[in-house]
């Protein structure tokens, strides 16, 4: 299989669902079918779908198939902050602004107890939708010494979490702020809006287990865009 086919398939059907090509309840090809069109393997097209639909994007129910979520634009709080997910479950694909090494005291974003001469990987990333419309513009900074090679990686579909557990960096602890600001010309410009409305910035902070700084990112919102939920269920046999 070649490397990140099944991000590929993935990213086709995520885009007509974002697109609205395949509305609310619209049936998704079944796991036969993905290996059919696609010539790929039965675990590919599972995964695949799988992966859809760990992100909310569709639901899977046996006999009835697979098919488009009610909210396939609404995002669970919770994967964000949970360390222990490898994505966020955000929607959208993901294009490249910037990428580089830089000292810390540079970055776009604060990055604690990292002192200011000391190097760090940043990326900047808009995610968009089906249509091309940014949906989040990203700006993420990790220490360097963590993720030499980082800009090694296929920057359009790798996953910081995803990375630092494939890379052997734990992380203890991860921390969401949630921050109404003005978007200046410089966050405007990458959600392709005018300057000055207001916009909902997460920031996420993720520690390793001996206290010091994995990845320091924000995120801004283009209004409207997405709606986000916080959402509890009973565990199986709870009293």
């Amino acid at each position: 299989m070649p490397p990140h086919l099944h991000q590929a398939i993935r990213a086709q059907l995520e885009a007509r669902i974002l697109s609205g090509d395949l509305g609310p309840g619209a049936k998704l090809p079944t796991e036969a079918e993905l290996q059919a069109e696609h010539r790929v393997s039965r675990s590919v097209a599972q995964r695949v779908l799988t992966d859809l639909a760990r992100d909310g994007l569709v639901v899977r129910r046996k006999r009835l198939g697979t098919h488009v979520a009610e909210g396939a634009r609404q995002v669970n709080l919770m994967r964000s902050v949970d360390p222990r997910l490898d994505r966020a479950g955000l929607p959208g694909r993901m294009s490249v602004v910037s990428a580089g090494v830089v000292p810390a005291g540079r970055a776009r974003v604060a990055v604690p107890g990292v002192a200011p001469d000391e190097a760090v990987t940043q990326l900047v990333r808009v995610r968009r939708d089906g249509d091309g419309t940014p949906l989040v513009a990203e700006v993420a900074a990790l220490p360097f010494r963590l993720v030499p090679r980082l800009l090694d990686e296929e920057l359009e579909t790798v996953s910081v979490r995803a990375y630092l557990a494939d890379h052997d960096v734990p992380i203890a602890r991860s921390r969401m702020y949630f921050d109404p600001v003005l978007l200046d010309d410089e966050y405007a410009g990458l959600l392709e809006i005018e300057p000055g409305p207001a916009a909902l910035r997460r920031r996420r902070l993720m520690w390793q287990p001996d206290g010091r700084i994995a990845e320091s990112a924000a995120y801004y919102l283009r209004p409207g865009a997405l709606e986000f939920y916080v959402e509890y269920t009973e565990p199986e046999g709870a009293p």
